[in-house]
């Protein structure tokens, strides 16, 4: 009989904290389910009316003169008790919140030099009434830039959202409450004069989609097919994931590659950039990397009508995989395709349209005018000039009409800087 008293003295010292301790444990794990589905300001609230508490009863029970088992048993019943009261008051002032579906999110860039060249893209579209996301890209080294968005058409208006600086290169989300229907104005407080745009906050969502994005690693896109919406511009996030090696995405009519629809900016790895893709008639049409032709894969634009966009099949041209000439048109529509000047160096340096095609090439010329003077286009049979544009100050955009040529290899450079040069392959 006194062997069972000795240990049940020797055991109770041990159970009776352990059994607390174990019991406290498992009262604050659910206190702090609690504190974490309320609003961080209820939580506050909460856990300091249920700290107050327990130090209350801990001062009651050490200012008593002997404290028994009955007394260290009542103290965490208080203390339980004061946590579950706690609790209960947090969920009926401030009830739990709920877990709601990510907003979109549209991507936005500073590439480098954009504190003369500005965002890219300068025109969202995200859903109105609805809290969205900007992800934002700073691919501008050591150099600051932001987001700051205007209740107008300009930066006279009400500031509605002040971004965190970002220094380049580095990345942040930018999350925005809901936005009326209407438009925009954003910019960047650093660069306010060059570095700006426009949202569109439209009902039923992000104008064009949502996007899609398509990635680069080890000389391959992680997917051979994009699908795009019919008659709707669309962005289409390009991540090239390979260090040190240049990538883009080009759209062609078709697998020869002889006419681009969309061609976008190069960028070295590792780097993000948005491209702004423009609307396209319905059908196939082929895509690849233009400094890695190996890189390819199918467009396929659905919905909308209007034909087919590439590849084999369908009625109409032998030519089949062009965009359908607008009805009622007289003859085929001018190709397009699209050069950059950037470090007095055009990009891409190899440009391919169709024997015979009136041709509209988009210049792009980056370089401040004060920093490398003027640039434009000129295309060359030999010593003959065939086409040569006007010189432009950048940074610029122009558009060059290029007259019908016959087949052929030709070279096009810059007038003023000769060692900028190009080859174009008519077919």
């Amino acid at each position: 009989m006194s062997d069972g008293k000795n240990r049940q003295s020797l055991l109770l010292p041990i159970l009776i904290p352990t059994g607390a301790l174990a019991l406290i444990a498992l009262v604050l794990f659910g206190f702090s389910r609690v504190l974490l589905a309320v609003s961080h300001n209820a939580a506050t609230v909460v856990a300091l009316v249920a700290a107050a508490g327990i130090v209350g009863v801990a001062a009651w029970v050490a200012s008593r003169k002997r404290v028994t088992g009955s007394t260290l048993f009542s103290m965490v019943a208080a203390m339980t008790g004061i946590a579950m009261v706690a609790g209960g008051l947090a969920v009926v002032a401030a009830p739990l919140e709920s877990e709601e579906e990510p907003g979109a999110v549209v991507a936005l860039a500073a590439p480098e030099g954009a504190a003369t060249s500005g965002f890219s893209p300068d025109a969202l579209s995200v859903p109105s009434d609805e809290a969205f996301t900007i992800g934002f890209d700073n691919s501008d080294p050591g150099v600051q830039h932001n987001v700051v968005i205007f209740d107008g058409p300009d930066a006279d208006s009400a500031s509605l959202f002040s971004g965190t600086l970002v220094t380049g290169p580095g990345e942040t989300p930018y999350a925005i409450e809901p936005l009326a229907e209407g438009e925009y104005f954003f910019n960047c407080e650093i660069h306010p004069a060059t570095m700006t745009g426009t949202i569109t906050a439209a009902p039923g969502g992000v104008e064009g989609g949502e996007g899609v994005t398509v990635a680069a690693a080890a000389l391959e896109f992680d997917t051979d097919m994009i699908e795009l919406p019919a008659e709707t511009p669309t962005t289409i996030t390009f991540d090239n994931q390979e260090a040190g090696t240049p990538h883009n995405i080009a759209i062609y009519t078709d697998d020869t590659a002889a006419e681009a629809l969309f061609t976008g900016d190069l960028i070295t790895g590792p780097e993000t950039i948005p491209y702004d893709v423009p609307a396209l008639p319905a059908g196939e049409y082929f895509f690849q990397c233009d400094v890695h032709p190996t890189m390819t894969g199918t467009v396929v634009v659905a919905g909308g009508g209007g034909g087919e966009g590439g590849g084999s099949g369908g009625s109409g041209d032998s030519g089949g995989g062009e965009p359908p000439p607008d009805e009622g048109g007289g003859g085929d529509p001018a190709a397009t395709a699209l050069v950059a000047a950037e470090g007095t160096a055009f990009n891409p340096t190899t440009l391919t349209w169709s024997a015979a095609t009136e041709v509209v090439l988009t210049f792009d010329n980056r370089d401040p005018a004060d920093v490398t003077g003027q640039h434009n286009v000129s295309i060359y049979g030999g010593e003959t000039a065939v086409f040569q544009g006007e010189l432009t100050s950048g940074p610029t955009t122009v558009e060059y009409m290029i007259p019908p040529m016959e087949a052929g290899t030709f070279e096009f450079r810059c007038d003023i800087h000769p060692e900028m040069i190009g080859t174009v392959e008519v077919t």
